[in-house]
């Protein structure tokens, strides 16, 4: 993320679990990361002692003899004896049963990945730990964030959970970090895309770990493409030329038939708050500091698809249902709207090619993930993070991309880079996968089923307040400095920013 948040600190995992209790520094870039400690060396053996020529080497030999005899014997009574009056004896009661085996049962929940599709990763696991059972709970969306947080704080927690990477600076101190040879920041950094260790990890406390990541992409109607002559986009600029020639507009009454691009406002734009970030941060822009003249301009861009291009506007049914009924040629959507789409109109002919980029800059796309993490009050935390470890492994993301592929046809693109040369044959999957090298996120994600006053949300409201203005043309430096005092004062007062300081009296 542009900030990475400072955790509360110090967390205190349970007495019987090895985990650094030290106050959690703000997460570094991985360049900064210290290195693992080296492993274990085993001293040098010694040279072997010099024995001495003893008296007795007369005796030694019917000594060895005897011993030799008494093991043949010994091994005689054993075939003759049978070895069953001497095998370890499974447990019993006092009535002469045998005891079961005591398993541990381990409370899941789910966010919003069907039991369907989980069942064959859990499966996976209690094969390979028939003592741990996975009681997976799939959580309605309805007040989510606010019921995950009572359970955390109760005394009977759930002990894996099911969160989004930006709730860290909410619930970090009701996480417990992944106790030493479980999941360490250095597997995370090797095994997964930059963006995971950027946003789990701080120092060398992993605080879980994702099986899936989202994103954005540019979908486009193909048909539409082709009859104009288009390719698909690869810059902003493009974007907006083949907008111009895709639109269609009533001759008489100037009305907006098919739109070119569904953006331009904050009212109809499916996931328009990780559009607009994304273009501030293509375009330069800090979001934790916004005293950068690239914010208008950007806005300004942004409102202009309405306000001066005509390619969209708020008579539109919102874009990812006006794409489905080929309302608008082209949108941005993460790959899970790709099961909406086919649904609602089974012979649209469309495909998915990366967003577009800004030219001679460094490319940028954007991600949004779910993730993993183990409640500091779990009775069980080496069984939780045990789970968790097998989750990040490529066969679980592996497994859990083929169930999904099963269920919906379109699955999420996996977290881990292993998993990812058979991800990538999925052509709507691809174009996501193509950019995650060079992801970056921030605390206005959509759609994660934030409380209305919790961080994304409020930052969120701060930036739709930004869109409208620029919508209406006002001035756009007011709206600048009113978007950079509502942000500061956010994230302020999550510890992510310094708080303002006041202004001196005159």
């Amino acid at each position: 993320m542009d900030n990475q948040f400072p955790l509360p600190g110090p967390i205190s995992p349970s007495s019987d679990v090895s985990a650094d209790t030290s106050t959690v520094s703000p997460l570094p870039t991985p360049e900064e990361a210290s290195p693992p400690p080296p492993g274990y060396q085993p001293p040098a053996s010694t040279k072997p002692p010099v024995i001495k020529p003893s008296p007795l080497k007369v005796v030694i030999p019917v000594i060895i003899g005897v011993v030799l005899v008494a093991i043949v014997i010994f091994v005689v009574l054993k075939l003759v004896g049978g070895s069953s009056s001497s095998a370890p004896k499974a447990p019993t009661t006092s009535s002469g049963t045998i005891a079961p085996v005591k398993k541990t049962t381990l409370t899941f929940f789910g966010a919003w990945e069907p039991s369907a599709v989980m069942k064959p990763v859990i499966d996976a696991f209690e094969k390979e730990n028939p003592n741990i059972i996975i009681d997976y709970q799939l959580q309605s969306p309805q007040d989510y964030q606010d019921r995950l947080n009572t359970n955390l704080e109760g005394s009977n927690p759930a002990d894996i959970v099911t969160l989004h990477s930006t709730w860290l600076p909410l619930f970090a101190k009701n996480l417990l970090p992944a106790p030493a040879n479980t999941l360490s920041a250095t597997e995370l950094s090797t095994n997964f895309y930059p963006i995971v260790s950027k946003s789990l990890v701080a120092g060398t406390q992993v605080f879980g770990a994702p099986m899936s990541i989202e994103g954005l992409a540019l979908y486009v109607n193909t048909a539409m493409l082709q009859q104009k002559l288009l390719q698909p986009p690869k810059t902003w600029e493009d974007l907006l030329s083949s907008a111009k020639t895709l639109r269609e507009v009533d001759p008489i009454t100037g009305k907006l038939n098919r739109a070119g691009v569904a953006l331009g406002n904050a009212t109809n734009v499916d996931h328009w708050p990780d559009i607009v970030t994304l273009m501030l941060m293509q375009a330069g822009v800090k979001l934790t500091e916004l005293d950068n003249p690239e914010v208008g301009t950007t806005l300004t861009y942004y409102a202009d698809f309405v306000n001066k291009h005509h390619v969209w506007d708020e008579t539109m049914p919102p874009s990812v249902v006006a794409f489905a009924n080929e309302k608008v040629a082209m949108i941005f959507a993460p790959t899970w709207r790709a099961s909406e789409i086919k649904q609602i109109n089974p012979a649209l002919s469309w495909q998915v090619v990366p967003v577009p980029q800004l030219p001679d800059v460094e490319p940028t796309t954007w991600a949004s993930m779910w993730f993993y993490g183990v409640s500091k009050n779990t009775k069980y935390p080496l069984e939780s993070w045990k789970f968790i470890s097998f989750l990040a492994s490529a066969n679980a993301q592996q497994l859990l991309f083929d169930a999904a592929t099963a269920e919906r046809g379109f699955p999420q693109p996996p977290a881990n880079k292993a998993v990812a040369g058979i991800a990538e044959k999925n052509p709507v999957i691809a174009p996501y996968l193509s950019g995650m090298n060079v992801a970056r996120t921030f605390y206005t994600a959509s759609l994660t089923r934030d409380s209305k006053t919790a961080l994304n949300s409020r930052l969120i409201k701060y930036l739709e307040d930004a869109v409208n203005s620029a919508v209406n043309a006002q001035e756009i430096s007011k709206v600048v400095r009113t978007l950079g005092e509502g942000f500061t004062q956010v994230l302020s007062s999550y510890g992510l920013v310094a708080a303002p300081t006041a202004a001196p009296t005159p």
